[in-house]
């Protein structure tokens, strides 16, 4: 009997050990295609404990990427070939009420049963659960991680002082003033706003356009690089805005088309007095 608990409790340790290998074994990141995944919990500075739950932005679709066990897995190895030799199947789940088209497959990879994309329609919590099932029929653990699906970024209001009672000869040399942004983003932290936007202006006026800045948790809009030459009623229109959420979930262009308009005023220049001559 003394011989038998002591098999089973080399047998505990062995099966411990190899679990550490394979913990350790793992990568902190994976690039199956354009984008790096990292494991849940991690980024590219290593164990994050504050990425206990996996942001993404509604309407968008982000990728998830699960590693196959390589003991009934023989022939892959994720340094060699990330979807080569991979035999096991996996089961995937979603919470419905935040994805309600469900666990979907990667065009780029339609037959990877580990890898696989999902398109958020709902804000709210969830979960996302996968199990891998051996070639032999026997289930592995569940793996799950929590997910909250936010709010996308809108630019709701817009406002640019007007500049009065300007003198001299036109065109004038006026920098435009910067504009204040009201910016609804749902990200914590750093928000990552990016905004593109046109000033159109008066006739003589060369219109800005295409322009995108990068505001990070900023909401003014920095003109100053703009010369307004003409009196007029000019309009400074958002095109679109994102956020670093809504960027990751494939957001990077959400349509917006928030508008102010703000007025230059010219001076008159009082001209010379008339009247008849003393001859």
């Amino acid at each position: 009997m003394k011989r038998k608990v002591l098999l089973y409790a080399a047998i505990a340790v062995t099966a411990g050990l190899s679990s550490w290998n394979n913990l350790w074994a793992q990568p902190n990141s994976v690039q199956p295609e354009t984008d790096v995944l990292y494991q849940h919990g991690r980024n590219s500075g290593g164990v994050d404990p504050q990425e206990n739950t996996d942001s993404v932005t509604v309407g968008g679709t982000t990728k998830y990427y699960v590693l196959p066990d390589s003991v009934v897995n023989p022939g892959f190895h994720y340094t060699t070939d990330l979807f080569a030799n991979v035999i096991s199947t996996f089961n995937w789940s979603v919470t419905p009420a935040i994805a309600s088209g469900g666990v979907a497959n990667v065009p780029a990879y339609p037959t990877a049963p580990h890898y696989k994309q999902i398109t958020w329609t709902a804000t709210g919590t969830g979960t996302i659960q996968v199990q891998e099932v051996s070639q032999g029929g026997c289930s592995g653990s569940t793996t799950s991680i929590n997910v909250e699906v936010i709010t996308a970024p809108d630019v709701t209001a817009v406002s640019v002082p007007n500049t009065t009672c300007h003198v001299g000869t036109i065109p004038y040399s006026i920098t435009c003033p910067n504009a204040t942004l009201t910016i609804s983003s749902a990200v914590n932290g750093n928000k990552g706003v990016v905004v593109n936007w046109d000033l159109t202006g008066p006739t003589g006026f060369t219109p800005v356009t295409n322009q995108t800045a990068n505001l990070g948790n900023s909401t003014t809009l920095d003109l100053s690089g703009v010369t307004l030459t003409h009196p007029g009623t000019y309009t400074l229109t958002i095109n679109w805005v994102t956020d670093r959420i809504a960027t990751k979930s494939g957001l990077t262009q959400i349509a917006d088309g928030t508008s102010t308009t703000f007025v230059v005023t010219a001076a008159p220049n009082t001209g010379p007095i008339y009247h008849i001559p003393n001859k």
